[in-house]
């Protein structure tokens, strides 16, 4: 009880420093709490190689966040958009290595137990968080398969080349979790976790 009760601070820890931060206007504020970020992950005994490895993975779809948000927004706010989402990945990372799936869904349950009162399922609820937590380790090996398949198609692999043809990266990936929302969806239901 302890522990659940532990895992629940943390998530709505999580939830609420999430939210603020895309609150915070001056972006050498978002770089502080950036590095004190840093320094809970290195206290949190989680190797910052495999942690920006995950980053180095993602960066593709935060450039094309950005470069979006530079038409939409301008510089200067498509460049605080990416130092947050860059924040939020890296933050999830740390929450993801700390806390496993089981217990992020027994919070959640916890923390939505009132709305069982108006006929929502929260088991259901609560296996949709921990699948989402669960599907980000499977996004980043899927990119580095695609990844490994565009290098032995003697593709550039530059930065450049890589925003460019984006179409590449993106086209795959997301056949390639859509299969694995359907085979997911299909364990699922033959195991009566969700009915038909």
């Amino acid at each position: 009880m302890k522990t659940e009760i532990k895992t629940v601070l943390k998530f709505i820890t999580f939830i609420i420093y999430t939210i603020m931060l895309f609150f915070i206007q001056d972006i050498y504020v978002l770089i502080g709490i950036f590095i004190l970020q840093l320094i809970f992950m290195l206290l949190c005994h989680i190797s910052a190689k495999d942690a920006f490895k995950t980053l180095f993975y993602l960066l593709p779809f935060i450039l094309f966040t950005v470069i979006i948000d530079i038409w939409v927004m301008g510089l200067l706010d498509a460049i605080k958009i990416g130092i947050r989402l860059i924040m939020v990945c890296h933050l999830t990372y740390i929450f993801g290595k700390t806390t496993t799936a089981g217990k992020l869904a027994k919070a959640v349950k916890t923390l939505l137990f009132p709305l069982k009162w108006f006929g929502v399922n929260i088991d259901n609820i609560g296996i949709m968080v921990s699948l989402a937590i669960t599907f980000i380790p499977i996004i980043k090996q899927e990119i580095q398969n695609i990844r490994y398949s565009l290098i032995a198609k003697g593709f550039n692999m530059s930065l450049r080349n890589q925003i460019t043809h984006i179409n590449y990266i993106m086209g795959p990936l997301f056949y390639s979790l859509l299969r694995k929302v359907r085979e997911i969806e299909y364990a699922l239901k033959s195991k009566a976790y969700i009915e038909e």
